[in-house]
């Protein structure tokens, strides 16, 4: 009988921690590759688990597009936008209904900097996005990152 009890609760517990286990099919990377004398190309990469796909920064109605925010820091200056790198899909998202640019698979987002002086420091800031597959899609979540520049 005390077999039967431990071995019910033991595969209860299983079952829990099955269940709590986070879903997170997006992989992050960060860096800064020198690009000429002070200037910097901040590169965020993405690395989306198959089936799941993130959105681009330009879509317009439908999921929340992937945005980067650069905390201010006084030694760097931001060059026009963030670039995105990747194998860009559109077409039609069952989930919203729409034809949606997406990426699968790997992503870059680029962004130019220039340092004001010869020094090192740290860019800051946080990656808002949201994953779907063809079946759900995860809330939106938002990534803090740092690189640093040297």
């Amino acid at each position: 009988m005390m077999k039967k009890i431990f071995l019910a609760l033991l595969f209860f517990g299983f079952v829990l921690q099955c269940q709590s286990q986070k879903i997170a099919p997006v992989k992050w990377a960060y860096q800064a590759v020198k690009t000429g004398d002070k200037k910097y190309n901040v590169i965020i990469t993405a690395n989306v688990d198959a089936p799941w796909h993130i959105y681009s920064q330009f879509v317009k109605k439908g999921p929340v597009p992937t945005t980067v925010q650069f905390a201010k820091n006084p030694l760097v200056v931001i060059n026009g936008s963030t670039k995105e790198v990747g194998n860009l899909e559109k077409k039609f998202d069952n989930n919203f209904g729409a034809v949606i640019g997406s990426f699968g698979g790997k992503v870059q987002f680029i962004q130019a900097v220039t340092l004001k002086v010869n020094t090192k420091t740290k860019l800051t800031g946080t990656i808002e996005y949201m994953v779907c597959n063809e079946e759900r899609c995860l809330p939106p979540t938002k990534q803090s990152f740092e690189v640093d520049i040297q």
